[in-house]
């Protein structure tokens, strides 16, 4: 605790962040909450087996938001990390970028309503999948809407507005559906359709808090092609990212059964509790990184990412060992099938731990303008990681494909660690 608080009173910009941090990580918690309890009453009521269909379909939700938002998300809070959320500017770029990702989001929703049959049944040989991708095709322009305005929240530094349309507000109105309608056999695909009609609602509530009158009237002349050009490598290495996390998830789910992906999404949700600390430190760590960047403080730049690296190791630490060695109990709280996931969690939580002692590594390379080779790093992850699920999945199941995700996130972030000392010239944690 003494460590701790020296950490903190070393910086009075540290301090800021790890206000608003702090903040953060209250809302995210109670969104974990409410998010297992979702996750306990379709694991208990419904089975691993339906659960592995709306975890794999979930997965495709997250994967489609992140190549269809056109790397919009990132660029917005690199763009605007100096702009408040009533300034000209930051209403035109909102303008600008709407614009351009409802024109987009109309290509995916036409793919999934038009290849629904072909991919459940061809792709993942399971025909209970295509009612699930029809509400994709549906209601994936919302998902990538809503994933665009949580960004321009952070970007603006609303940090409260972020949290509550992120972590409560969806996650609230997800449950109450599940409490309130009862799912059958025959209608399993309601629990994606509950998921995506709360992000519909949530997404029009969020209408009523983005657009701002601004007085001061002021010509721009950044084209949607100059900001496509400063995107782009954003939208591909923040889909590798995901990636790297979730290829397990979608080689799972052609490769082995629904239970077992079921009981894999599990293990994987229960481990990303530890990542809880750098999360929430990393929403309002990205626009200060920026903005120290830009008004080229590297000496407090540089200070400011020790402290945060430091505080999260010492944070996450326990949870991570709390996870490991109580991990049978844990997983048996959900159905005693699920206790067969002991060791991937156990797996898991080790990738976390190195994941949370490299740091914020790839969103220093974001918004430090080193997109680029972010982008090049995370191809090279995702392709690691296909080979190795491809190699590794048949032999060892669920087991083989953590470690294959154990191997490459260990290299990523250790690569990542090696540009930014030779860009920025320190190391994230000395």
């Amino acid at each position: 605790m003494k460590k701790i608080k020296q950490i903190i009173n070393q910086s009075i910009t540290f301090k800021q962040i790890l206000q608003s941090g702090s903040v953060t990580l209250l809302y995210r918690i109670l969104g974990l909450l409410l998010n297992f309890i979702i996750t306990f009453i379709i694991t208990k009521k419904y089975g691993e087996g339906v659960f592995g269909n709306y975890s794999l379909i979930f997965t495709l939700i997250q994967a489609s938001t992140m190549i269809f938002s056109l790397g919009l998300p990132n660029a917005m809070i690199n763009y605007l990390g100096i702009y408040k959320i009533d300034d000209c500017f930051s209403q035109f770029l909102l303008k600008k970028g709407l614009k351009i990702i409802l024109i987009v989001s109309i290509l995916p929703s036409l793919l999934y309503l038009i290849l629904a049959n072909f991919i459940a049944v061809d792709i993942f040989n399971n025909k209970n999948l295509i009612s699930y991708i029809l509400v994709v095709g549906i209601t994936l322009p919302f998902f990538i809407i809503h994933e665009f305005f949580l960004n321009f929240f952070v970007a603006t530094k609303k940090f409260k507005k972020y949290n509550i349309f992120m972590f409560v507000v969806p996650n609230f109105l997800f449950l109450s559906l599940l409490l309130f309608i009862t799912i059958s056999n025959d209608n399993q695909f309601y629990t994606i359709l509950f998921y995506s009609l709360s992000v519909v609602f949530t997404g029009i509530i969020e209408l009523f808090f983005v657009f701002k009158k601004h007085q001061k009237k002021q010509k721009h002349t950044l084209t949607s092609k100059e900001i496509l050009q400063f995107s782009s490598p954003m939208m591909l290495s923040s889909l590798m990212l995901f990636l790297l996390n979730w290829t397990d998830i979608f080689m799972l789910g052609a490769m082995v059964s629904e239970k077992e992906v079921g009981i894999y999404n599990l293990a994987y949700r229960l481990a990303s509790l530890a990542m809880l600390v750098i999360i929430s430190l990393n929403i309002v760590l990205a626009p200060k990184i920026s903005q120290l960047f830009k008004q080229n403080e590297i000496k407090e730049l540089h200070s400011t990412i020790v402290k945060s690296t430091r505080l999260v190791i010492l944070l996450t630490t326990p949870l991570v060992l709390g996870l490991i060695f109580f991990s049978e109990f844990i997983l048996g709280l959900f159905g005693q099938n699920f206790i067969q996931g002991k060791t991937t969690l156990i797996i898991i939580a080790l990738g976390v731990l190195i994941n949370v002692s490299t740091g914020n590594v790839d969103q220093i390379l974001n918004m430090t303008n080193h997109q680029k080779i972010l982008q090049n790093i995370t191809i090279f992850g995702f392709i690691l990681n296909v080979i190795l699920n491809y190699l590794l999945i048949p032999k060892y199941g669920i087991e083989g494909s953590a470690a294959a995700s154990l191997v490459t996130n260990a290299l990523f972030n250790l690569t990542c660690l090696y540009f930014i000392k030779r860009k920025l010239g320190f190391y994230t944690f000395v």
